[in-house]
């Protein structure tokens, strides 16, 4: 699967009317998409921000996830030029951008997905994305920007980042963004759920797809009732933990659950 391929697919999938489930990927290894994706993921964020992973994890997974047949966002560790140009000129099919401040830090940040005139991204040929001088960068596929919504100043202008011309997609960070709002992990707290109203509802009104993170399957039901388009189901490393916990209490404590 070349990378055009796999850019039209992440934009088939999340903006598809089901939920389309995915996962963040901590432990680096492109053993865990191939995993992900038979478990059923539609799509894989490899995570350089908080997981175990650095950039050299980045063209492994870009071909892992060829292979399997599903395509790759990867988080970068900050929204930096020449990180989100490096890592499109890999093959990712998109890049979540963290810790977006303002509409004026998104605004910057996305020009680093296009070539110029239009954005800043640094121009080469013998890259993977350009099927290594097979395809000329003028018909490359444009990756995915995924605008990750998790700070108050990213929260009072969302409704303009999600109508600036190359943003694709808006992806609530649950944590970050309820520790900003004073109600750390309170998920059910009014003001954390009147967040997430006026987070899908910027994403509706500017027509965009949006998505967030849970770490137990008991919220899936309460997210799809908010409007999610794509849900990340924890993590490689959570569903490693959580699988062996509960097995371990089977065999330690008969009857039991972890």
């Amino acid at each position: 699967m070349n990378n055009a391929r796999a850019v039209e697919m992440l934009r088939e999938t999340l903006g598809s009317p089901a939920m389309s489930p995915g996962t963040f990927l901590g432990l680096a290894s492109p053993t865990a998409i191939e995993i992900a994706a038979l478990a059923g993921c539609t799509w894989v964020l490899l995570d350089l921000e908080h997981g175990g992973g650095t950039l050299e994890q980045v063209g492994p997974s870009v071909q892992a996830a060829a292979a399997a047949g599903i395509p790759l966002v990867v988080r970068v560790p900050s929204p930096e030029r020449a990180v989100i140009g490096w890592v499109l000129d890999q093959g990712a099919a998109g890049i979540m951008l963290p810790r977006i401040e303002s509409l004026d830090h998104a605004r910057e940040c996305v020009s680093y997905f296009d070539y110029p005139p239009l954005g800043q991204r640094g121009v080469a040929s013998y890259t993977r994305s350009a099927g290594w001088g097979k395809y000329s960068v003028r018909e490359s596929a444009r990756g995915v920007c995924m605008i990750q919504i998790e700070t108050t100043g990213a929260l009072e202008e969302v409704s303009s980042i999600a109508t600036l011309p190359g943003v694709d997609s808006l992806f609530i960070g649950p944590l970050d963004l309820s520790f900003a709002l004073g109600v750390p992990e309170d998920f059910d707290n009014p003001v954390f759920t009147q967040a997430l109203t006026t987070v899908v509802a910027a994403a509706n009104g500017a027509k965009i797809p949006v998505g967030s993170l849970i770490s137990d399957p008991a919220r899936i039901a309460t997210m799809q009732d908010f409007g999610m388009d794509f849900l990340a189901l924890g993590s490689d490393a959570l569903a490693l933990r959580k699988g062996l916990s509960d097995q371990v209490q089977q065999i330690s404590h008969p009857g039991s659950q972890a």
